[in-house]
């Protein structure tokens, strides 16, 4: 297989993630390069801002691995699986390039709840910290706390209702 300026920026990116290498990462973004959450509808925009936002969720990863990888021209995407503060999360980013190769455009997709409430109470929380200082990043957690507590009730509660039929 032949590495291609777009494999090669999707390949470096990738490993980046992976190795949670925030300084690995940001040279592979393009400077006005946009992150679609699945926590907000506000697009994460810009290198700066983004390089911020994945230092905050590599400190919140315990850990984190791809599982898998496809491509359609310069789109990519991947799916990964990690830990954050004992709980498990999973999702895909999908990924499109520019004309250099460099990522301009992100969408980031996430389960189940009670591990994408990990990304409010703690990744938000060290992303707020960083760009608003630490009484909004206090709000951000306390606010989002009520949240994830009723995310952890919605696992086992429809894992009873997926088990039984009511007669």
């Amino acid at each position: 297989m032949t590495t291609t300026p777009t494999t090669a920026g999707y390949d470096a990116f990738r490993a980046a993630v992976a190795a949670r290498d925030v300084d690995a990462l940001v040279p592979t973004l393009a400077p006005d390069v946009v992150l679609h959450s699945p926590i907000t509808s506000a697009p994460f925009q810009g290198r700066e801002v983004l390089a911020d936002l994945y230092r905050s969720l590599f400190e919140s990863l315990e850990e984190l691995r791809v599982t898998d990888d496809f491509a359609n021209g310069d789109t990519h995407a991947f799916f990964w699986e990690g830990r954050a503060n004992g709980r498990f999360v999973a999702g895909a980013d999908r990924l499109r390039l520019d004309s250099n190769g460099l990522v301009s455009d992100i969408t980031v997709v996430g389960r189940p709840l009670t591990g994408v409430g990990m990304f409010l109470t703690e990744v938000g929380y060290r992303f707020a910290g960083r760009r608003r200082g630490a009484l909004v990043a206090t709000m951000l957690r306390f606010m989002s706390m009520p949240l994830v507590a009723q995310f952890r009730i919605v696992d086992p509660l429809t894992a009873w209702v997926i088990r039984g039929k009511r007669r």
